[in-house]
């Protein structure tokens, strides 16, 4: 919707487009970082070593009147390019060169043989954990007078009561800066593919341990 359009009783919602986006064989693409918030007072959030590389499936184009409404394009989302015929489902991790979605890991390992060098993807790896950080820490004074609450009220004294497992859409530049894009407080756990079963079994998997869930 134009600005102009707006009303001031209307709701929206501001973006900057990135128009230099870093590309995979010409493809746009984000990131989906998984983090587990095991307690907001005191802060504690870990981030999932493993993610997704979600790619759009036509090559892009910094937009103008002709390419704009191209969603196939600018817009990196599953629930959309899914939809497009040159959408290449993952039944094969390790051998994914050609997915339109792919591991984290796979990520990683194209840096490097892109010309990156290990430092450079640490570095990479560090800047997004700083971004899941600080978006946490700006609501962290309103989720403890909340968390405090509802402690309270349930009569429990462990700081540890209830996790969150947080979705994080990540954007890379071309100059490997991260953006974020969105947090989903209830990320999709659908497995449509062989990929999408390894990473979020093992999510699960790992969430579980580490909050020493039993069935006892």
């Amino acid at each position: 919707m134009h600005p102009a359009a707006l009303k001031e009783s209307d709701d929206a919602v501001a973006q900057i487009y990135i128009h230099r986006p870093l590309l995979i064989d010409s493809f746009k693409f984000d990131l989906r970082i998984y983090a587990l918030v095991t307690c907001v007072d005191p802060l504690r959030v870990l981030l999932y070593r493993e993610g997704l590389v979600r790619l759009c499936t036509t090559p892009y184009n910094v937009p103008d009147m002709s390419n704009v409404d191209c969603s196939y394009m600018h817009l990196t989302n599953y629930s959309v390019n899914k939809h497009n015929e040159a959408f290449v489902q993952n039944n094969y991790p390790g051998e994914e060169g050609d997915a339109s979605k792919r591991s984290l890991s796979w990520l990683w390992n194209w840096m490097l043989s892109n010309g990156h060098s290990q430092k450079r993807v640490d570095r990479v790896w560090g800047d997004i954990s700083d971004v899941v950080a600080k978006t946490v820490l700006s609501i962290q004074s309103t989720l403890a007078v909340n968390y405090n609450a509802c402690k309270t009220s349930a009569g429990s004294s462990s700081p540890f009561t209830c996790f969150e497992l947080l979705g994080f859409d990540v954007l890379l530049t071309a100059t490997l800066t991260p953006v974020l894009i969105e947090v989903n407080h209830m990320p999709s756990y659908r497995t449509d593919s062989t990929l999408d079963a390894q990473v979020k079994e093992g999510l699960i998997t790992n969430t579980l341990e580490l909050l020493n869930v039993s069935l006892d």
